[in-house]
């Protein structure tokens, strides 16, 4: 039988030179992954529906539930023990546990030397996932008869992020080396256009301004657009 193989979260500090990382003392029960595409309403004059204008592609939100115990194995028998005979001892050498999730709280929070939140890792069994944290709730659940926290779980939300200077995908939305046209579509937009061209909606600024659009909802099924390289 192959060893367990425990749940952890990787903090990459410094602009990712350096990492701590956090094991959490059980595994979780389950986690969730949700993708979500960004859309913008248009409202325009005229018409009975609202249309939806696609702005970027999935972005993935990992959620999950992590368990930590500053006791280890010998303190949570003792503390067994202590449960059924209604004391609980409290003893200089076990850490609240709030020592161990502090590491990961902190995450939160702008880090001095990177002026931004670090990016982190869910890593267990084969799932990887990196992002930032956006959303952290903790609970304590067990104290000693001192008020010391030494168990707890922690709510956890990661949205999906990479290192500044990555594009998500190379391929096939590399700049063209040239000059293109379009057509314009129904139901298609300059963000539209500018995903699948760039691979980056924010782009859309650069082909209005290349056609001499001053708003960049006024586009009609039919019209040809100059598409620059950049």
């Amino acid at each position: 039988m192959g060893t367990l193989k425990k749940a952890k979260i990787i903090i990459y500090k410094n602009n990712g030179k350096s990492k701590e990382e956090v094991e959490c003392s059980f595994n979780p029960s389950q986690y969730t992954i949700k993708s979500t595409a960004n859309y913008k309403e248009d409202n325009s004059l005229g018409t009975d529906v609202s249309r939806m204008v696609f702005l970027s592609g999935a972005q993935k939100e990992f959620t999950t539930t992590l368990f930590f115990d500053s006791e280890g194995e010998k303190g949570r028998s003792e503390s067994l023990i202590g449960i059924a005979t209604g004391m609980l001892s409290s003893s200089s050498s076990v850490k609240p546990v709030t020592d161990i999730m502090k590491k990961i709280t902190s995450a939160v929070q702008v880090s001095g030397s990177d002026h931004k939140p670090p990016l982190v890792s869910f890593v267990w069994g084969n799932l990887s996932f990196k992002g930032v944290i956006t959303s952290v709730t903790e609970t304590f659940t067990m104290f000693d008869t001192f008020g010391k926290p030494i168990r707890a779980k922690m709510d956890l939300t990661i949205k999906e992020a990479q290192e500044e200077g990555l594009t998500k995908k190379a391929e096939p939305f590399e700049s063209p080396d040239r000059t293109k046209y379009r057509t314009v579509l129904e139901g298609t937009s300059l963000w539209n256009i500018a995903y699948e061209e760039y691979g980056d909606c924010e782009k859309w600024r650069v082909i209005a301004k290349a056609n001499g659009l001053l708003n960049p909802l006024k586009i009609y099924p039919g019209q040809v657009l100059k598409i620059p390289a950049l």
